[in-house]
């Protein structure tokens, strides 16, 4: 696709649906991100449990994973809809400079998290609050050294694929 029909093709056409499976598609790819850092000792980070017990903490380990699993999903699918309406606010025109837009506000919304994160789960979350989890330090550095980047790394792998889907199909 030529670089001025990618911009005239995204111009309000915002495509919610494919924004929508562009943020699922994404937080699949967090995912993994995420997991293979855990996976390589690089954190004792574990997202869906996390997430899970916030919501049900007490419940089976099945039950805390589904839960964790739909709300990173849920989440996904709605930054999925703001990466999108991002890319159509700055126009972007071309896949390149959507994947470079993409990494930079997955690169900031990553920051973000990692030193909002704590506070959410220190002031909510209930096993933290009880101290049958220990508090997760700041930007997360209670779970290695290594998280807080492993939390942008994994941001930015969600805004680089969101974004890429969503400009291939939308575009």
């Amino acid at each position: 696709m030529s670089t001025s029909t990618l911009a005239v093709d995204l111009a309000g056409n915002f495509e919610p649906g494919t924004a929508v499976l562009a943020g699922l598609v994404g937080a699949m790819a967090m995912l993994v991100v995420i997991y293979g850092g855990k996976a390589m000792g690089m954190t004792r980070m574990d997202l869906l449990n996390t997430l899970g017990t916030m919501a049900v903490p007490k419940a089976a380990s099945n039950v805390v994973y589904a839960v964790g699993a739909m709300m990173h999903l849920m989440m996904g699918a709605a930054f999925g809809l703001i990466h999108a309406g991002l890319l159509h606010a700055i126009d972007v025109t071309s896949e390149g400079a959507a994947v470079g837009f993409g990494a930079l506000f997955g690169g900031i919304h990553g920051t973000i998290v990692a030193f909002m994160m704590p506070v959410m789960l220190t002031v909510m979350h209930p096993l933290v609050r009880s101290g049958d989890t220990p508090a997760p330090g700041v930007a997360m550095t209670g779970l290695g050294s290594k998280t807080p980047i492993g939390i942008v790394m994994a941001h930015i792998a969600f805004a680089i694929v969101a974004g890429s889907i969503y400009v291939a199909v939308a575009g």
